[in-house]
């Protein structure tokens, strides 16, 4: 079986291992980041002491072989009442699950061994950590949320550095994980919140650089103010490059259907964003794979979900397509 290793968090990596789950001749391992810490992320940090498990949630949702209820559940939201609303029943039942077995790593692989998780769900640390952003012109913003949002605070000035506070190193788990894969998927996903927070992880990049294994880059949809405002696919690629040798690059995979709904584009473009424009040749140290990767119709909208979500998002089946053809 061919080791693959998906490197982020949130919505991207959950639709990379959704597409790839259908493939049975791939043994998967997501590594994602632990720096979340907005919504009911931090609710489990504040009060419960816990390392987000938004991320790590998804992630199980998407290689469970449990088709029933129970699957479900993990992914419900409650949107009653004030005290619990906007947290998910999954993140409840990991806490809770914690608590039991007082060990958030057993906590982790037992409720993946009880959605039948068809792979291994691996935090990039057990370490609690903030992300902190430093713009162009100084301004720093720390937490993973507040960077989120930062596109009202710093306009469309760009982040020159990230990195987490405090320093944490890799887990030994995620770090067996990279050096040992076949092939390493990193992004989409946010670029800096959920992409680069797991490479400012010391030895992240390392074990990246130490793997004989091929590696992918998979070049979002949309752009994101306070984060990739106005950004092309080559300046991806220049911001990636300063946390990750773009020598390790084999593939960059680049969506070239522009089809987009009009009122999604607007909603984005109230948001200071857009369409990511493609602007790589063929004269690369890497192979430029661009094709229709473009999930049709709307994202509605989770009841109880405060965060502000992407709604232009990639097909997971045709994305998958892609990313197996390489191998």
């Amino acid at each position: 079986m061919k080791k693959v290793v998906v490197i982020g968090g949130g919505t991207g990596t959950y639709t990379v291992l959704k597409g790839l789950r259908q493939y049975e001749e791939l043994q998967l391992s997501a590594v994602v980041t632990m720096a979340d810490d907005g919504g009911s992320n931090k609710v489990l940090r504040d009060e419960f002491g816990m390392l987000p498990t938004s991320g790590l949630r998804q992630c199980m949702v998407a290689l469970s072989s449990n088709e029933g209820l129970l699957r479900e559940l993990f992914a419900y939201r409650y949107y009653h009442g004030v005290g619990i609303s906007g947290m998910t029943f999954g993140n409840l039942f990991m806490a809770a699950a914690t608590d039991v077995l007082g060990d958030e790593r057993k906590a982790i692989k037992e409720t993946a061994k009880l959605l039948g998780v068809r792979g291994k769900i691996l935090p990039v640390s057990y370490d609690t950590v903030s992300l902190l952003a430093t713009y162009e012109d100084g301004t720093e913003v720390l937490g993973e949320h507040l960077i989120d949002l930062a596109g009202k605070r710093v306009g469309d000035m760009r982040i020159t550095n990230l990195r987490t506070i405090p320093e944490t190193v890799i887990d030994h788990e995620a770090k067996e994980a990279i050096e040992q894969a076949d092939l390493i998927v990193i992004g989409p996903g946010d670029l800096y919140t959920n992409t680069i927070a797991n490479l400012v992880v010391r030895g992240v990049s390392e074990a990246i650089a130490a793997s004989c294994g091929k590696v992918v880059f998979v070049v979002n949809l949309m752009t994101k103010r306070g984060e990739s405002a106005g950004y092309s696919a080559s300046d991806y690629l220049k911001d990636l490059g300063k946390y990750m040798p773009l020598s390790r690059l084999n593939w960059v995979i680049v969506n070239e259907d522009k089809d987009v709904e009009s009122s999604i584009l607007r909603k984005y473009a109230k948001e200071g964003a857009g369409l990511v424009k493609d602007d790589l040749g063929n004269n690369t140290p890497y192979q430029v794979v661009k094709t229709s990767l473009l999930a049709k119709g709307k994202v509605e909208k989770e009841k109880g979900d405060s965060v502000v979500r992407s709604m232009a998002r990639h097909d997971a089946q045709k994305l998958a397509k892609v990313i197996f053809d390489l191998m």
